[in-house]
């Protein structure tokens, strides 16, 4: 009789039917909610994520710095939870190497998070209206001094973008594997190019058709870099990028690092082994995240 308690309690377990309860000493995890919100700046209500820390709930006086974060292209809200990032931050609390923050996670579709030269405006979106909304509608500090945006592969591009058009918003900015390009791509060689006819197709999409070497100066973070120097030596900077990088999206993160380097802006950069993408960014949680918390804390 006691074998077969043993085996039903065993069967029960793993069909779902039976839930071992958390250790008493397990570090408590976030609550991440999905929502809308309504952004005059495109005309439509836009979806978002938003992680609340373990106490958001439990101690409701206390306000929070924020962690604005830009996801990737043909990526979404979702993939913040779907693919690890909220359980690699989580872990890096349980350990006490990262304090608590909220994060907010807009969805920005295939924009780059730029005022595109077709007149989609994905950039007034997050700074005139998804920031404000969060600060409304979430108990964070509202200051700039606890707020950093942060972002992966076009969600890093958007936001080494903003943080250096607006560095007054921030304390920082920090990107991983962020799609910089030196120049605007060109018509590829050959159609058998799939790297190159993508990259081409994006920038006309972006910056006009043909593309417009002009307005795309005007949004890229090398140039960027450069024509805001004093404005942008108060942020607090870290990038990150894989040396197997399949979109060889390291020779711009090199660059950057480069154009920062020599016009005196101190930040924190990294080139480690690897390739390009979320799996990236949850082995290069640590540093990551202990550089967001430092930054906002």
């Amino acid at each position: 009789m006691k074998k077969l308690f043993i085996l039903m309690s065993s069967f029960l377990f793993a069909v779902g039917a039976v839930t071992m309860p958390r250790p008493a000493n397990a570090a408590p995890v976030s609550t991440v909610e999905y929502g809308t919100f309504t952004s005059p700046s495109l005309g439509k209500d836009v979806s978002y994520a938003v992680s609340l820390p373990p106490s958001y709930k439990t101690e409701p006086k206390r306000r929070y710095p924020l962690v604005i974060f830009l996801h990737g292209m043909f990526n979404s809200e979702k993939d913040w939870e779907g693919r690890g990032i909220q359980a690699a931050l989580d872990q890096l609390r349980g350990s006490g190497k990262v304090g608590e923050y909220i994060v907010a996670v807009p969805r920005g579709e295939n924009s780059f998070y730029i005022n595109s030269k077709a007149g989609v405006r994905y950039e007034d979106a997050i700074v005139k209206d998804f920031i404000p909304f969060i600060d409304k509608t979430y108990r964070t500090t509202g200051s700039p001094k606890q707020r950093l945006i942060e972002g992966i592969s076009m969600g890093g591009y958007g936001a080494l973008n903003i943080a250096f058009k607006y560095p007054e918003m921030f304390t920082g900015v920090a990107t991983h594997c962020a799609a910089i390009f030196i120049e605007p791509p060109g018509p590829p060689k050959s159609p058998d190019d799939r790297l190159g006819v993508w990259r081409y197709d994006m920038a006309k999409s972006l910056y006009g058709d043909p593309p417009d070497a002009v307005f795309f100066k005007a949004n890229n973070p090398l140039d960027l870099a450069q024509v805001n120097i004093a404005k942008i030596k108060k942020l607090k900077i870290y990038f990150d990028v894989g040396s197997e990088d399949r979109y060889k999206f390291d020779v711009g993160n090199k660059r950057l690092d480069a154009v920062l380097t020599e016009a005196g802006i101190k930040h924190e950069f990294h080139l480690v082994p690897g390739n390009h993408g979320w799996a990236f960014l949850v082995a290069q949680s640590e540093p990551g995240f202990t550089f967001c918390w430092n930054a906002v804390k």
